[in-house]
Parts: C-alpha cells; structure tokens; sequence
C-alpha cells in the first residue's frame, strides 16, 4: 500500500531531489571527460588551448561536486526526524 500521511511526500522530494541531482552530474560528466582529455592531449602541444580546456574541465567538475553536494545536503535535511521517548 502506499502511505498518505505527510512522511510519504517529504520523501517523495527527498528522493526527487536526489535523483536531479545525480541527473544533472551525469548530463555534465561526459563534458568533463571530454575536457580532462582534451587538456592532457593540448598540454604538450598547445599551452593556451590547454589552458581552455582545463577551465572547462574545472568549472564542470566544480558544478557537479556543487550539485551533488546540494542534494545530498538536501536528501540529509529532509530525512524522517526521529521522535524522542523520555
């Protein structure tokens, strides 16, 4: 059965939210695959154009760690309190 009390929808957003947040890191991974190599290939050719790939490859590496951090932040916060017997 499913629940209908209010836990059931706070956990519904708790793994929604999760589920973006590994969505979004695995739109952006392929790009940051694309631009680690691309780096290391123009590295010993071309200095500069080495250099824009290694920005590319840092600030989507920095977006993923940023996206994943904010969800499982997220998933942390939204989880089910516990309730205290004294």
């Amino acid at each position: 059965m499913v629940e209908s009390g209010p836990g059931s929808i706070r956990d519904g957003v708790r793994w929604g939210l999760l589920l973006a947040a590994v969505a979004v890191s695995g739109y952006r991974l392929p790009r940051v695959v694309h631009n680690f190599q691309a780096w290391r290939a123009a590295l010993p050719v071309d200095p500069s154009a080495a250099a824009l790939y290694r920005t590319g490859f840092m600030i989507e590496a920095i977006g993923i760690a940023i996206v994943l951090a904010v969800g499982v932040g997220l998933f942390y916060l939204l989880r089910p309190r516990t309730i205290k017997q004294t």
